[in-house]
């Protein structure tokens, strides 16, 4: 699926997204969950282009839903992977840092899809502006995890997000607490959000926003200043949408 001219977000991975930046290379952002490497390669053909074209990974964080399809797809090309510093962690069987996933999975390395080490290649700074769609600006957004970062298109005023901020069928979320959140800084990153312009949201999950995306995130921090709970979510939103007959995906926190 075309969002705007050359940003895709590939087919098949609604659960956790995957979107792909069509230029002279190919730039993933995220690779969700171990079974989308092979929609991303398969959509890569079905588009004209080769694997061999995709030239490097940005991660927005490194919760295994966004990052268990990096083997697969980095078998198939060279890709280079970036991430945030604070989410990755030097490994003895590596040289340089690699993925680090969220507690005791930091210490283990497997084969098992979710939990295999993946290297990176290069740790960006905030404010970096990588050379992609005209400018790629990294924004540092810790909260979600402490190496959360958002991407963002200023030439297209167009904002991956990961898991910081999501949208679904027009509407605007923010994520749940997490094992390993930090609620302060969460706050802090959506504040230094609300106050940046962007038109269209890429988010972690749900549909993208296209049109006005900022303008309805600074409308929710205003009507919704508290930031969401599980208790909220279960006892509140659950049987009002399950009354409603309303679907679960984009809760309007």
């Amino acid at each position: 699926m075309e969002i705007i001219r050359g940003i895709h977000a590939v087919p098949g991975t609604h659960i956790s997204r995957v979107y792909l930046i069509e230029e002279d290379d190919l730039t993933l952002i995220d690779t969700g969950l171990p079974w989308s490497a092979g929609r991303v390669l398969r959509y890569i053909r079905r588009i004209g282009r080769q694997a061999r074209e995709l030239r490097r990974i940005l991660m927005t964080h490194s919760h295994p839903d966004h990052t268990g399809g990096v083997h697969g797809i980095l078998k198939h090309s060279g890709a280079r992977v970036i991430a945030h510093r604070a989410d990755t962690r030097e490994y003895r069987r590596h040289e340089g840092q690699v993925l680090a996933h969220t507690g005791m999975f930091t210490h283990i390395d497997t084969y098992l899809p979710f939990l295999k080490r993946a290297p990176v290649s290069h740790l960006p700074k905030e404010d970096e502006i990588l050379p992609i769609a005209g400018g790629m600006r990294v924004l540092h957004t810790p909260g979600h995890t402490p190496g959360s970062v958002c991407y963002f298109m200023e030439r297209d005023g167009l904002l991956f997000s990961g898991d910081t901020i999501f949208s679904d069928h027009g509407r605007v979320s923010r994520s749940m607490p997490f094992p390993g959140s930090d609620a302060e800084r969460y706050r802090q990153s959506l504040e230094c959000l609300a106050a940046l312009d962007f038109d269209i949201l890429c988010g972690g999950h749900g549909s993208p926003l296209v049109g006005g995306a900022s303008r309805e995130f600074r409308s929710l921090m205003n009507r919704k200043p508290q930031l969401p709970t599980w208790s909220e979510f279960f006892f509140k939103r659950v049987p009002s949408r399950l009354m409603h007959h309303r679907g679960l995906s984009a809760e309007d926190y």
